[in-house]
């Protein structure tokens, strides 16, 4: 695997055995939170998994010609595993968790190995909006908020994910579409050519 495939996984979501199009339904958008969510905790895990392997160099010069026993000079390696491990658990948690947007349907998709799936029908969603801090503008990632009709319907949020400006556009012009399509199915004039 690349380092470009690490950094920027390709998921071909038309293929999931968890998402179920029909016939005619494409995938308008999929995508993760934005990568800059997760930087400074990979930041932080590679400069414990450096201390780790810096100090046990120096340790061992140190240490060199003493009494002590080697396994001593080898204990700040215990930070390297800590930093392995916060970048492990970093990654995973960023990729284990997915969105899509089909053209009648919201997906959002959590799990690897075991998985939860949400599934919102587009003509459930009555409203959509999307917001930014400051730094999100600068760094062009935000939230967006998918509002739904119903009482057993739950309202979603795209956490943290990137060019949230044209997500929500994406969804204000499915939802347009949609609308349109289902107005021309019942205007009267509709049906009256129909018979």
């Amino acid at each position: 695997m690349t380092l470009k495939a690490l950094v920027q996984p390709r998921e071909n979501v038309e293929d999931a055995n968890w998402l179920h199009l029909t016939e005619e339904e494409e995938v308008q958008w999929s995508g993760r939170p934005s990568r800059f969510t997760i930087l400074f905790s990979i930041i932080g895990g590679l400069l414990f998994a450096l201390g780790g392997i810096v100090g046990t160099v120096i340790l061992l010069s140190v240490l060199a010609g003493q009494a002590l026993p080697a396994w001593v000079g080898y204990l700040p390696l215990v930070l390297t595993v800590v930093g392995a491990v916060i970048v492990g658990k970093t990654y995973l948690e960023w990729l284990r968790l997915l969105y899509v947007i089909t053209d009648e349907e919201i997906y959002v998709k959590h799990g690897l190995i075991s998985r939860d799936v949400t599934q919102i029908r587009l003509d459930r969603v009555q409203n959509t909006a999307y917001e930014q801090t400051i730094l999100e503008r600068v760094l062009s990632f935000g939230d967006v908020r998918v509002y739904t009709a119903g009482t057993s319907t739950e309202d979603l949020t795209f956490r943290n994910v990137p060019g949230p400006v044209r997500i929500k556009s994406t969804l204000t012009r499915l939802l347009s579409e949609q609308r349109r399509s289902e107005h021309e199915l019942t205007s009267p004039s509709t049906q009256h050519n129909r018979e």
